[in-house]
């Protein structure tokens, strides 16, 4: 029995020694602090992803309910609209359904007024009413096509309800066809003549005064 006892505390003499850490109230507050830092970072990384990730496939869900993607509206994307040209051919996706290209329409004996706007732009919503009435005044003697740039679908036809204009618009949910006709800002409004070449060109507001006045000039006033 007492053989037994030696034999165990020798065993506990041998062992290695544990040394215990003793922490002030400051090393447990750094501790702690570094244990929420790295927390938060994790959290702010999976948060991040997450909302990358979601953004990416709301952006494929988008374009393929929009049918980008599928051909481009503009054939040559260098191509550049220029006074006395010949406008370029783009394809017109409009609201509400149908397609058709450009070359179809204008240069076939009437001419054409391409009006560019955004439902997130104020001066194009005062100005389309000012351009339905006219379009009302002048009848078969022009034809008018707005160009919704860069928006829903959903937003390009509220404007369109909003307004109440009842001529046709496209859309151009990445800015193709307002790049090419020169629409960086907008309202931008293009005329195009009988023969199918640009006649001239506003960027800015018109009321009905002044659009009666950009038409006149380039021949063309109602009776």
């Amino acid at each position: 029995m007492a053989q037994a006892q030696q034999l165990e505390e020798q065993q506990e003499s041998s062992a290695p020694q544990r040394r215990r850490l003793r922490l002030g109230p400051l090393g447990l507050l750094a501790i702690t602090a570094v244990a929420l830092a790295a927390a938060f970072a994790a959290a702010w990384l999976f948060l991040n992803a997450t909302g990358a990730r979601d953004r990416s496939e709301a952006v494929d869900l988008q374009e393929v309910l929009n049918g980008v993607g599928v051909a481009p509206l503009v054939a040559d994307p260098q191509v550049r609209a220029a006074i006395d040209s010949p406008a370029p051919d783009v394809r017109l996706d409009f609201l509400g359904g149908g397609t058709e290209q450009l070359a179809q329409i204008a240069g076939k004996g009437t001419p054409v007024l391409l009006n560019f706007w955004s439902s997130t732009c104020a001066p194009c919503l005062n100005e389309l009413p000012a351009i339905e009435k006219v379009s009302k005044q002048l009848g078969d003697k022009i034809v008018v096509l707005g160009i919704d740039s860069q928006d829903t679908v959903e937003s390009g036809q509220k404007m369109v309800d909003q307004t109440r204009i009842t001529f046709r618009n496209a859309r151009d949910p990445k800015g193709q066809i307002s790049t090419v006709f020169g629409a960086m800002a907008l309202p931008r409004t293009v005329l195009i003549d009988a023969q199918g070449k640009v006649a001239d060109t506003y960027t800015g507001e018109l009321n009905e005064q002044t659009l009666l006045e950009f038409l006149k000039k380039n021949g063309i006033a109602p009776q």
